[in-house]
């Protein structure tokens, strides 16, 4: 498989394929994005728009509330943490669902 370079002005959102979600989606969504928050910065209207357009948006739902659940486990008694610490550790959290590994994001 060939690899290409793009830019990210180039990019487009790819197409609505879910014009609406199923019932109780929405909730989750801000369930899981007030434990994220400061850490992860997209907003509630593009956060379901991003959904909608996934082929699968249950299945990428879960992820997201999976990784708020370890995030907010893994910071629950670092009260003392500073934003950028706890960024790092989303970051980690993020990248590690992605199937990758930065050594750089973890946080002790």
């Amino acid at each position: 498989m060939k690899k290409i370079k793009v830019k990210l002005s180039e990019l487009k959102a790819g197409p609505i394929r879910q014009e609406v979600l199923p019932i109780g989606f929405i909730e989750r969504v801000i369930k899981y994005k007030n434990i994220l928050k400061g850490v992860e910065d997209v907003s509630l209207e593009e956060t379901i728009s991003n959904f909608q357009r996934d082929w699968d948006p249950e299945r990428e739902l879960i992820i997201w509330e999976n990784m708020a659940h370890l995030y907010q486990i893994n910071t629950e008694n670092k009260q003392h943490w500073t934003l950028k610490e706890k960024k790092k550790a989303f970051e980690a959290i993020l990248l590690s669902s992605l199937g990758q590994e930065d050594l750089q994001c973890k946080v002790e």
